[in-house]
Parts: structure tokens; C-alpha cells; sequence
């Protein structure tokens, strides 16, 4: 049945058409806008045309074009080409193919919106989102199927990813598809077209994430988007099909925000070799030195990688968490970094400004970076169950699927809402409902001052200041009305029914939600999640390892 499941894949992506999974990215200049697309031959010299209007494209690039040979059975071409000499606030058209095999329809995108006095850019971002399951991206993707293009979409095109055609930025930082090599990269194919209908009219800026760690699944990574404007020291990565763009971690300005993409996965056995840890390291505070000498143009700085810095939700807030946390908090917090951004866990989670486990519960002049876990715009493992309880440095958190909002208004001041996209156990009219709105005001950045860093020590999160939304709770069927948080109910039911009914239950709740076509986050390979819900007895929050 696998076979033929992935022969079914296979047929469908070869049918598709020969200019296909058209997406855009920023360039490295603020004059130039980058566009990939891909197409299963070679024949003719690749390009783009654009221009100011649909009907004058009078401007051409050529573009650069890879084999990609890796997958069982096929061969496909990537081809990346440039739009140069772009003026800002601009809105261009343009088509990508040849005069052999045809060309794309013509899309069109803005350069550098420049927004008008008292109004914000709109940055949107999310992390962790599949092929089947893509929830965030338009009301009608499901897990019945891979395919949510824009004709799956079209019907209702006024919430989720879908509806924000006054973005200015998509940033998805890491897991594509799950996984966009399956199916011999037919999963990748189906994936890329059900994001063309919002990456090909905006800049959809990514980075890595552990689902794109295996030799194939990393290869895909690399060269579907290496149209990223990289300037990665060294500057070339190579995976199994060969050497390319590095797009292991890269920088860029938009506006007033300087963003740093990372790849958490170099603290976990990531490299070519070349491109390592150490590099890494030495590049980003080479770009922070620079960045910070800048910060009277782009004032703020936003860091972003897949695995988490902080997080409270389950054991990837422990010790993978403590690994990044151990190298990287240092460097964010000398250096001034406004947020850091990831997802990893499936669910929402926004931090107070943090520094070795300590919190200031105010988000006026932050004396410290702010973390913030948005990995839920929806994948075929769900949810993740909120397994601690919630620290006193975590300001909200949710496990519905959903996706960030970043309004950047000027150099002082960010509106940041959460977006609750979830179909699984909410009424349709929740979706697109705003879960999380609040305001950051920081009047100075610049590094953070070790003696002014938040000292409240971490306790119990304190009413009135955090919010904690666990959405797995009703399905337990635990609650006794008391309002005690779930790790207590959970813990007080083991106590009284022992393991096995304890077992027993999570056995039903899995073929619960298996019966919605999803995977089960915290399946343990016995067959139960047994220990995912388990609040570890004696843990206590506290920086470093418990």
C-alpha cells in the first residue's frame, strides 16, 4: 500500500505543469526581488520578464538553473532569477518560463512597501506547516488530502494566510510539508503549490528546521530555496545534490527590522563539513556588530530559528532547549536582540522579556529579548499538549493552530496579535479570530544591560499576567471544575487509577484523534504517549538543566 501511495505521488507530480511552484524572496539589494520556480526539463534558457504593468513586461533576466537528481525516478530543473533596478513602493508584474515550454502565469508584488505616516509594515509569521493539515493557510485545507492550492482556497480567500494580501513578508521558520522529500519530493511538489498562491505575490523568507535534517529532505531545503539573499560566511553548501546557496543562516533588513535566519539544527549534527557550529557563531556576531551600528535606521532586530530558546510546553523545553539556550542567550542578549522567533513546538507561546530564566512582566522598554514559539500553522502531528505547567516568564500560550502578526509602527512601537486558525475542535467562526494582542514599546535599543536585566525569579505564573489555553484538556476528560491546571489532573488520576488506566485512556484518546487522519505529537514508540503528559515529579524551572 506504501508503494502504490507513493506511485499515486509520483503520477500526480509529474503531471503537473512544466513552470511550476512559483515563489519569491527578498533580494539583496532593496532594489531586487528573487523568484524560484521549478520545471521537470531543461530545453530553453530559463527566464523572467517584468515590468510595471501586465502587459509590458519589457524587462528580462536570465535565470540559474540546477539539476535536481537525487529523488527515485525523476529529475527536476530549480531556476532562480533576479529583478534588479526595482524602485521601492512599487508594484511589479512578471511571468517566469521560456518560449519552448511556455510561461507562468503573470503574478504581481510589491517592492518595499513604503507605508504611509502612522501606519505599520505587516510581518507574518509562522512556523511548522504541512502539505495535508496546512490549517493557517486557507479555511478549506484539511488532512484528507496534500493538495490546498488556489483553486482548493478559492472560495474562501478572507481569513488565514489566504486574506493577508497586505503583508508585506511571510516568514516560516523550518518543517515544510512533513516532508518535502516524501514521495520521492512529490509531497515538496504538492506543498510549493499550495504556498504559490501567497509566495509568489509576496516574499516568503524561511529557515531551517529538524525536518529538513535527513540527506534528502535537507538536499530539497537547500535548493528549492536557495533563492534566499544569502550572505552566509562561507557563502556555498553542499548536500547530497551537490554545492549551492548557504541558506543555514543568513541576514537581511525590511524597514525598521533586521532579521537573522539560524539553523538550530547545527547544535545537532547539521554541517557540510564546511559550514559548522563555529561558523556560525563567528558570522552572527560579525552581522550583530554591524547591525547594532545601524540601529539608528533599522532599529529593532529579530532572530529566528526552529528549535526553541524557551518554551514550557513538554521535555523539548528541557535539555534541547537548554543546548541552544546555553551558547545562543548570551550572544541575544549583549548584542540587544529585540525576538527571537521559532516554532519546533506545535503550539503558540509568547515570552515576557527573559534572561537566564528570569522575567520583568512588562513589555514597556524591554530590558531583555523576547521569545516567542509560533509552530502551529499546522502539520499532520497536531497539537502539543502543554505537559508543564506555565512558568512565571510565559505571558500567553495556546496549543490551537494558529499564526503571528507582527505590525512594526515605527521605531519604538510593535502590535503583535496571534491568529487562531484551527478547524479541529473549535466552531468555524473562531477561525481567524484573534487570540493574542498586545503591544511591545522598547525607546531603547542597543545591548541589554546585565545590571538592569529582569530579576524576578521564576515562580508559579501569577493570575491576571499569563493566560494558558490547552485545548487537549477537554478531550482528557479530567476536568472536575476545580480550574486546577492539567499536569495536576493528570498527576491526581495516575495517583488514584494507577498507570494502566492511565494508559488505558491515552489509548482512547489516541484513536480519537487518529480518527481525524492526524498523528499523535508524543506517540512513544510502545504504542502510547505515556510519560508526554506526565508532569516530572520534583521539576522545578530554573536556567540550566533540571
Amino acid at each position: 500500500m506504501k508503494a502504490q501511495c507513493v506511485l499515486l505521488l509520483l503520477g500526480a507530480s509529474f503531471a503537473a505543469a512544466k513552470v511550476d511552484q512559483v515563489h519569491a524572496s527578498l533580494g539583496k539589494a532593496q532594489s531586487e526581488l528573487v523568484v524560484e520556480w521549478n520545471t521537470p526539463d531543461n530545453n530553453e534558457k530559463q527566464i523572467i520578464r517584468y515590468g510595471l504593468s501586465k502587459d509590458s513586461l519589457n524587462m528580462t533576466a536570465d535565470a540559474d538553473s540546477r539539476k535536481f537528481t537525487i529523488d527515485f525516478g525523476r529529475e527536476f530543473h530549480t531556476h532562480v532569477a533576479t529583478m534588479t533596478g526595482l524602485a521601492t513602493n512599487t508594484r511589479y508584474y512578471y511571468q517566469v518560463g521560456d518560449a519552448l515550454s511556455g510561461y507562468s502565469d503573470v503574478y504581481d508584488i510589491m517592492n518595499r512597501r513604503m507605508p504611509a505616516p502612522g501606519q505599520p509594515y505587516k510581518h507574518i509569521l509562522f512556523g511548522d506547516m504541512g502539505a495535508a493539515c496546512a490549517f493557517t493557510l486557507c479555511k478549506a485545507c484539511s488532512h484528507y488530502s496534500w493538495n490546498c492550492d488556489k483553486f482548493t482556497c478559492r472560495e474562501n480567500t478572507t481569513v488565514g494566510l489566504v486574506s493577508e494580501t497586505d503583508a508585506d513578508m511571510f516568514l516560516h521558520v523550518g518543517d515544510f510539508a512533513y516532508d518535502l522529500a516524501s514521495g520521492d519530493g512529490a509531497l515538496g511538489d504538492f506543498f510549493f503549490r499550495n504556498i504559490e498562491q501567497v509566495a509568489a505575490y509576496t516574499p516568503y523568507m524561511v529557515s531551517h528546521g529538524n525536518h529538513e535534517d535527513s540527506e534528502a529532505n535537507l538536499a530539497h531545503f537547500v535548493e528549492r530555496f536557495r533563492l534566499m539573499p544569502s550572505n552566509a560566511v562561507p557563502p556555498q553548501f553542499a548536500t547530497k545534490n551537490g554545492v549551492t546557496t548557504n541558506t543555514m543562516y543568513f541576514s537581511w533588513d525590511h524597514g525598521l527590522v533586521h532579521y537573522i535566519a539560524m539553523s538550530t539544527e547545527l547544535w545537532f549534527g547539521i554541517t557540510d563539513g564546511n559550514t559548522t557550529l563555529d561558523t556560525f557563531i563567528a558570522w552572527v556576531k560579525d552581522d550583530l556588530d554591524k547591525a547594532n551600528k545601524n540601529r539608528a535606521n533599522v532599529p529593532w532586530i529579530v532572530m529566528h530559528g526552529h528549535r526553541s530558546i524557551y518554551c514550557s510546553c513538554d521535555g523539548d523545553c528541557h535539555d534541547d532547549a537548554y543546548t541552544v539556550r546555553e551558547t545562543m542567550e548570551p550572544i541575544l542578549f549583549d548584542y540587544g536582540v529585540d525576538f527571537f522567533i521559532n516554532g519546533h513546538e506545535h503550539n503558540y507561546e509568547r515570552m515576557w522579556p527573559t534572561y537566564q530564566n528570569m522575567s520583568d512582566q512588562s513589555n514597556m522598554d524591554p530590558k531583555a529579548t523576547i521569545y516567542v514559539v509560533t509552530g502551529a500553522a499546522g502539520s499532520p502531528e497536531m497539537h502539543e499538549p502543554f505537559t508543564y505547567p506555565q512558568p512565571s516568564w510565559s505571558a500567553f500560550r495556546s496549543n490551537s493552530f494558529c499564526y503571528t502578526r507582527m505590525y512594526v509602527y515605527n521605531a519604538t512601537h510593535i502590535h503583535w496579535q496571534q491568529v487562531q486558525t484551527d478547524p479541529t475542535e473549535f466552531p468555524g467562526s473562531d477561525y481567524g479570530r484573534v487570540i493574542d494582542d498586545t503591544w511591545i514599546v522598547q525607546h531603547n535599543h542597543g545591548p541589554f544591560n546585565a545590571t538592569l536585566a529582569p530579576k524576578a525569579k521564576p515562580t508559579s505564573c501569577p493570575e491576571g499576567l499569563c493566560q494558558s489555553h490547552d485545548h487537549w484538556r477537554p478531550l482528557l476528560g479530567l476536568d472536575d471544575g476545580s480550574g486546577r491546571p492539567t499536569h495536576a489532573l493528570i498527576a491526581e488520576f495516575r495517583e488514584k487509577h494507577g498507570d494502566d488506566a492511565w494508559r488505558e485512556k491515552l489509548a482512547g484518546l489516541l484513536k480519537t484523534v487518529q480518527g481525524k487522519g492526524t498523528r499523535w505529537e508524543d506517540v512513544r514508540e510502545d504504542g502510547n504517549s505515556d510519560g508526554a503528559w506526565a508532569y516530572p515529579k520534583g521539576y522545578s524551572w530554573r536556567h540550566g538543566r533540571s
